[in-house]
């Protein structure tokens, strides 16, 4: 049995080399095994803490800091300590940090990355804007309107500078197709079908207070589709459908289907019926006037435009970890307020899987003022 795990690690380390190339291979490898010896030479002007030591915090969001940067790492907390105790190691911090409090304030952090917990991101992202703190927050933002109303207000409060890891909007695939959409106000179709991580009943990720799997992978589309869409203008008014595949967990094998009055037709489709060997896989296709495009798993992308044909193909994969990550030290940004939208339709669709709700008319408009934040 050993042996048979051994071949299927290899095998799975292998095509991870052909997807990803050797550097966030071996980051991944380094997170599942949660080596703890100094690896990493430090930055003589490191001023990053992090919240959120798990296997995000330290095979991506490490990874993609060492890549640009090497190591710009000042200190980090965890509430699991030894993730808090092999992070420190490898990345040669102090480990003796008793809260995620420390971390915001410590006297040299300057920026403070958030990868802890869904339900902790809003308090943690505000905690850090009232410091004076440059904020780079995993998804989701918030989980409750309650915490979105708290944080947008700290955010106009304090006019801080806050980004989020909705990585999507900067892959290769994305941006590529951004370039050949041309200024329009017709409607458009997007189809995005996720093969997901099949999680057990009982993880975290399904818990009503974290957000359930719409808060934690589905936000992700939802997020992607807003930005899709604010290329030209975004449309107020959404009729949103939802069918279930399992009614005692609505969250998993689920289709989302939105429509606006222009007559948009977005489609998102999250199944986890098994564990894909090579992680998420994603094909998305899209069409609006004469473009039609299809993108393969982040890793490649064929547009149709008139009597043009373009591929393009892209190594390692990108899913736009690189530069969403860096964000807080770079010119490329995302628009703040399109971050808030999807969220703001994130949290209407969380509710309606929550209560088991099918059919919904959203308004952004609307939502606003019931959570009385200037839009």
């Amino acid at each position: 049995m050993n042996k048979f795990r051994g071949i299927t690690a290899l095998k799975k380390i292998w095509r991870f080399l052909i997807i990803y190339g050797l550097g966030k291979t071996l980051f991944k490898v380094f997170g599942r095994l949660r080596l703890k010896y100094f690896f990493v030479k430090s930055h003589a002007t490191a001023d990053i803490g992090v919240i959120g030591c798990g296997q995000f915090a330290y095979a991506t969001i490490g990874y993609c800091i060492w890549r640009r940067y090497r190591n710009r790492f000042v200190c980090c907390f965890d509430i699991n300590k030894n993730n808090q105790r092999s992070f420190s190691k490898f990345f040669g911090l102090q480990d003796n940090l008793s809260n995620a409090y420390e971390v915001i304030h410590h006297h040299r952090v300057k920026v403070v990355y958030i990868a802890s917990n869904h339900a902790s991101h809003t308090d943690y992202a505000i905690e850090a804007l009232q410091a004076g703190r440059v904020v780079y927050v995993e998804k989701p933002v918030s989980v409750t309107h309650e915490q979105l109303m708290r944080l947008l207000n700290t955010v106009r409060k304090t006019n801080g500078l806050i980004f989020a890891g909705y990585n999507r909007p900067f892959s290769k695939a994305i941006r590529r197709l951004r370039t050949e959409i041309e200024e329009s106000n017709s409607p458009l179709t997007l189809s995005c079908f996720i093969s997901g991580h099949l999680i057990e009943a009982d993880h975290w990720y399904r818990n009503p207070e974290e957000g359930t799997r719409i808060c934690g992978n589905v936000g992700h589309w939802l997020d992607l589709a807003i930005h899709i869409l604010s290329w030209n203008e975004l449309p107020d008014h959404w009729c949103i459908t939802l069918a279930y595949s399992n009614q005692q967990a609505r969250d998993d094998d689920i289709a989302i289907t939105l429509t606006s009055k222009r007559g948009d037709l977005v489609n998102i489709v999250l199944t986890a019926r098994s564990e894909p060997f090579e992680g998420i896989n994603e094909t998305i296709n899209f069409q609006q006037n004469d473009v039609i495009a299809k993108i393969d798993d982040f890793r490649r992308i064929t547009v149709w435009k008139r009597e043009q044909l373009k591929k393009f193909r892209f190594w390692p994969k990108d899913v736009g970890h690189n530069l969403a990550i860096i964000q807080p030290f770079s010119k490329v940004h995302r628009n703040w307020r399109e971050v808030e939208r999807s969220t703001l339709l994130m949290l209407f669709i969380k509710d309606m899987v929550v209560a088991g709700e099918q059919f919904a008319e959203f308004s952004f408009s609307e939502e606003w003022k019931k959570l009385g934040v200037e839009s």
